[in-house]
């Protein structure tokens, strides 16, 4: 795999929620878990065997505790990340609350007041984000420039660096908020991409029936259903004479005839119906018999050959059907169903056209 094709893998994944919010977590709960451990050492050496002041050593030991346990169980438990994100956004607040409180003029406090709104955007999405870092802002408006900072363990932070620390911290709530703004508005775009280019890949452009990729993949889900699905019918159907239909009346009047076969075709319940290709289509049943596969044949032939086109009166179409219907077991091969069923579409022709007739089903395989 070049560099250029796993950066765009890697770009595609990171716009995906489903992804990006655990892996996200991973990594920033492992860096609060590195953060919160190198920082609880000199506490311990200094506040607790030094000074006899305990606290913050606890809390930054507590928080290591739970970020490496946070981190272990959107590795392990990924289907339930979802708890341990939102565990990990109360972390957060808990952690940078504290740090209001007890951070002093070189303390923790900086650190977070420049990652917090960043990580919460990123890890948490845009609601969640607002939810995680709008709350710590509160809290540090209290701790920083109401009378609740005259409770600070250190009271003497200047006015200037309050200042600074605010602004900093909005501009990182605003720029966070910006960038997830702009991956939610990407991501967006990226998922009506793929579902629109889905869409095409499998769709017919003028029918918008299921083309010869869907039909594949709608045989795939049979077979893997095997247990559940005892037969499968096909219908293989074409358009008597098309060519003198184009030929007569022009191209976009033959459009018009085979998206009106394709709405009579689709009208029936539980129809896989593909546009196989030109004037031909092919109509799949699970769970059929050969009697009924026949008497729904019997319909569409008898619906398209009476319809009346407004725009020319006198003319009407007609179709050819074969018809079979194969067991789904471990021998079920689709190209012989198809096979059969072309086959007893062709002699349908040559008896004379507008008929249906049910494919031999010991003809060997073409």
């Amino acid at each position: 795999m070049d560099f250029k094709s796993l950066s765009n893998r890697i770009t595609n994944s990171l716009l995906d929620d489903d992804f990006r919010q655990p892996f996200l977590v991973l990594i920033i709960s492992a860096l609060t878990a590195i953060i919160c451990f190198i920082s609880a050492v000199p506490h311990f050496i200094v506040d607790v065997f030094q000074n006899g002041e305990w606290v913050m050593a606890v809390i930054l030991a507590v928080s290591f505790v739970l970020s490496l346990a946070i981190f272990l169980l959107t590795l392990f438990l990924r289907k339930y990340h979802s708890i341990w994100r939102h565990l990990f956004m109360v972390l957060f607040i808990l952690l940078f609350s504290y740090c209001c409180w007890d951070g002093g003029p070189q303390g923790f406090i900086h650190l977070w007041l420049l990652l917090i709104p960043a990580f919460s955007f990123m890890s948490f999405g845009m609601v969640e984000g607002f939810i995680t870092s709008i709350p710590a802002f509160f809290v540090m408006i209290l701790f920083f420039w109401s009378p609740l900072s005259e409770f600070r363990k250190y009271n003497d932070l200047s006015t200037d660096f309050r200042l600074r620390m605010t602004l900093i911290y909005l501009v990182g709530l605003v720029l966070g908020f910006i960038a997830e703004l702009l991956r939610h508005v990407a991501a967006k775009r990226l998922k009506y991409y793929n579902k629109h280019y889905e869409y095409v890949s499998l769709h017919d452009p003028l029918t918008n029936l299921a083309n010869q990729n869907y039909l594949a993949k709608y045989l795939e889900s049979i077979y893997e259903k095997k247990e559940e699905i005892r037969t499968l019918g096909c219908l293989f159907i074409d358009v008597d004479a098309f060519k003198s239909v184009n030929d007569k009346y022009g191209h976009l009047f033959g459009n018009t005839v085979l998206i009106k076969v394709a709405e009579v075709l689709a009208e029936e319940k539980n129809a896989f119906v593909c546009r196989w290709g030109g004037d031909e289509f092919v109509v799949c049943f699970t769970n059929i018999a050969d009697d009924y596969l026949v008497r729904i044949g019997e319909k569409y032939r008898a619906t398209v050959s009476a319809y009346h086109f407004d725009d020319v009166p006198k003319f009407h179409i007609t179709i050819s059907v074969g018809a079979v219907v194969l067991p789904v077991d471990e021998s079920f091969n689709f190209d012989h169903v198809l096979d059969l069923a072309d086959s007893a579409n062709r002699k349908a022709k040559a008896k004379g056209k507008d008929n249906v007739l049910l494919s031999n089903k010991n003809e060997p395989e073409a």
